[in-house]
């Protein structure tokens, strides 16, 4: 089996994060997946906005720009620290209005320094996809990072 030096690259993603912003490394880190989409979005006024986002295919939708917190699938990953659905219409823990929008989501929630939920870094797609365990693990360590870039 092929082994991949993982701390190469996550300090290629926080070089990119430093010297080109949170898009550029979004890019980054969106590459490493199927995912069309990779956003950080922002807990405000029970709602999650999109602070930053980046769309493979450059066609970024304004209807994802926010999101009731409570109708969102970012609740989740606020509620649990992190949450994943490979195909939403298909997954029994989840109502039916879901269906036929975000139809996959790995969210990580991101934290203030006191350890109340500012927002979510995100991986998304209206397809069903799916995220390894290994790649769950390596965004573990990075989605931290983003946590400075919500305003």
């Amino acid at each position: 089996m092929l082994e991949f030096d993982t701390s190469s690259q996550a300090q290629a993603v926080r070089t990119v994060l430093a010297q080109h912003g949170p898009r550029a490394a979004l890019a980054v880190l969106n590459d490493r997946t199927d995912f069309r989409f990779t956003a950080l979005y922002k807990l405000e006024d029970g709602e999650m906005r999109a602070v930053h986002a980046f769309d493979r295919t450059s066609e970024y939708r304004t209807w994802l720009s926010a999101v009731p917190l409570e109708s969102s699938f970012c609740r989740f990953a606020i509620e649990h620290g992190e949450f994943m659905t490979e195909h939403a219409s298909a997954d029994a823990r989840l109502a039916r209005p879901y269906a036929g929008l975000v139809e996959s989501y790995y969210g990580h929630v991101l934290r203030n320094a006191d350890g109340t939920p500012s927002g979510t870094f995100i991986h998304f797609d209206l397809e069903p996809r799916s995220i390894e365990q290994d790649e769950q693990a390596f965004l573990r360590d990075l989605v931290p990072l983003f946590g400075q870039h919500l305003d």
